[in-house]
């Protein structure tokens, strides 16, 4: 899948260090596999990957990666329950056409699941609203209404009403404005939004 124009520095560095070592992973739109190989280099991850674009598998395969070509929302039937430690959705659930499916799917396959967005709700695409009656264009959220690979548009407030409605737990959370971690209001200041989480106990 086609990833947002932002500097994902900063999202590899936080999901890494949330990945326990030695871990079972799958990287649901895993694009080139850049961050899966990370977390192999880094943490020595038994990792899987699932992606849709048949170019970006290739790359990932020549990294020396294992990444099945595919659409996850066709299912993850062929993973047992609790077969991966972690599943990594990282500016993915945006671009699906039935998101929640996938979701439960994850929380099925995995001990805890770490989901990455784009936030709608950042100030900018609100003004942008707001002042000019426009579809908003940020960093995170940079095509035009017509070429945008994005089906959901959704803010922390929406994706913490669904975990509440869900009873998926919230372990840890971080936020992202112009390249920096915040915490202050990151609804209306935040443009990428990551989220470790698991199912209530």
């Amino acid at each position: 899948m086609p990833k947002q124009t932002i500097n994902k520095k900063l999202i590899y560095q936080w999901i890494v260090e949330r990945t326990a070592q030695q871990g079972r992973v799958l990287d649901i739109g895993c694009g080139d596999g850049e961050l899966l190989a990370g977390l192999v280099e880094q943490r020595g991850v038994r990792g899987t990957g699932i992606e849709i674009s048949e170019e970006c598998v290739m790359h990932a395969v020549q990294r020396g990666l294992s990444v099945h070509h595919g659409n996850v929302e066709e299912g993850l039937d062929h993973y047992d329950d609790g077969a991966f430690d972690l599943v990594i959705m990282s500016l993915t659930i945006q671009e699906m056409r039935n998101p929640l499916q996938v979701i439960k799917e994850a929380f099925r396959v995995g001990k805890q699941v770490v989901v990455v967005f784009p936030n709608f709700g950042y100030w900018s695409a609100r003004y942008q609203l707001m002042l000019f009656g426009r579809a908003p264009r940020t960093r995170s959220l940079p095509y035009t209404w017509y070429d945008s690979p994005n089906r959901h548009f959704f803010t922390t407030t929406d994706w913490q009403t669904l975990c509440r409605k869900e009873g998926w737990r919230c372990v840890e959370s971080g936020f992202i404005s112009h390249g920096k971690t915040i915490n202050f209001r990151p609804n209306l200041r935040a443009e990428v939004a990551m989220y470790l989480m698991e199912k209530e106990k």
